[in-house]
């Protein structure tokens, strides 16, 4: 069915397509990546596109035709009361009072997208779809770590109540792979597509391979790097190199740089020519992220000619398929490294397992999935 709306995709009748994104980073990040590649398919195939949010000039996204969107800001909550319980203020008082206003300037569209949070809807929509990254917002709301947890369970009844009724009234749910489809499942209670992000592969290609071990992503506790330190302690021959960005001031990077062995290096605010280079001559790329949505650095790494080696759970062990190897534990890690290491499998194998995962199979299969359910 989808391949046959593929080669249709030209036909769509235009419709008026408002896209909400309000706060957005001038990084590149992945629902940066989102929503210009979501923003890009719209105007591609003839919709007439609204962007509930401000595109910053000087940025990755001044590549876009800017002409063809309307962007409407949405609009500050810091002047709504009461200033206390920041929660119920972002989550009830702040987006119901701003929303009003923004449905009037707005007016009825056929479809509403949203890129970041499903509490940002407005309802101007006949239709609303939601692009999830990890339903996690919700998540925490339900379970506080914090003392006292039934008072916090009370407490927080109210706003969970809403964004339960929010996302019930979404009328599809896409999500950026199967791990976030089940988790989706687990914690709302509904069902997903799975349309794989975007990944800009055209900058990376393999060049002459080193026994190297490479790990990239921003120096931040949840990306795990004390694994990879421990994992080098036990392989002292290989060279393994983390690379990413960190801060002025970076309490996370000076841990990591007091616990590495001598056979690490850190690359501190690498340039993507940088990283590029960098994945073109490793032979082996480490995912130290435990649990991770999808990994996009997984899927350069690949494109780069690296081999894989991720985490037995989440989303990255999806991405890899067969052209990867697992691991549970240091211990398997090292193994899985090892293993890897002497691996025979091609690059040419690998570089072509992360084509399935580009910026334009997103948009054909983005624009796809709203055709199958008739929104386009």
């Amino acid at each position: 069915m989808r391949s046959e709306i593929h080669d249709n995709l030209q036909q769509v009748v235009t419709k008026k397509v408002l896209v909400v994104h309000p706060y957005l980073n001038d990084v590149l990040r992945g629902s940066e990546e989102v929503l210009v590649k979501i923003l890009e398919a719209l105007i591609d195939y003839g919709h007439e596109v609204s962007l509930l949010g401000e595109l910053p000039s000087g940025s990755i996204f001044d590549n876009l035709l800017l002409s063809n969107i309307k962007q409407i800001p949405y609009g500050s909550e810091e002047n709504i009361k009461p200033k206390r319980f920041q929660a119920y203020r972002r989550y009830l008082f702040g987006h119901s009072k701003l929303k009003n206003n923004l449905c009037k300037e707005v007016g009825e569209m056929d479809l509403e997208i949203s890129t970041r949070d499903t509490m940002f809807f407005i309802g101007a929509g006949k239709k609303c779809v939601a692009y999830v990254h990890f339903p996690e917002n919700l998540t925490r709301l339900q379970k506080p770590n914090l003392k006292h947890r039934w008072f916090w369970k009370l407490f927080y009844l109210p706003i969970i109540l809403q964004r339960t009724r929010q996302i019930k009234d979404i009328d599809l749910l896409i999500c950026n792979s199967p791990y976030t489809k089940d988790a989706i499942m687990d914690h709302w209670g509904r069902d997903a597509e799975v349309v794989y992000p975007p990944v800009d592969i055209k900058d990376f290609q393999p060049l002459q391979k080193e026994p190297l071990v490479v790990t990239v992503g921003c120096f931040a506790p949840n990306k795990n790097f004390e694994m990879v330190t421990q994992v080098a302690k036990q392989m002292p021959d290989v060279k393994f190199v983390i690379a990413g960005r960190k801060e002025l001031v970076d309490p996370y990077y000076d841990k990591i740089a007091t616990l590495k062995p001598d056979n690490v290096e850190l690359i501190a605010n690498a340039t993507r020519d940088d990283v590029s280079a960098l994945l073109g001559k490793a032979k082996i790329y480490l995912n130290s992220c435990v649990n991770e949505a999808f990994g996009i650095s997984v899927v350069e790494a690949m494109a780069a000619g690296c081999i894989p080696v991720v985490y037995n759970r989440g989303g990255p062990k999806e991405t890899v398929g067969s052209y990867g190897f697992l691991y549970d534990d240091v211990e398997g890690c090292v193994k899985a490294i090892g293993e890897a290491l002497q691996s025979k499998i091609e690059i040419s194998d690998v570089v072509e397992r992360s084509k399935m995962f580009s910026s334009d199979v997103f948009k054909k299969n983005f624009i796809a999935t709203l055709m199958e359910r008739g929104f386009l």
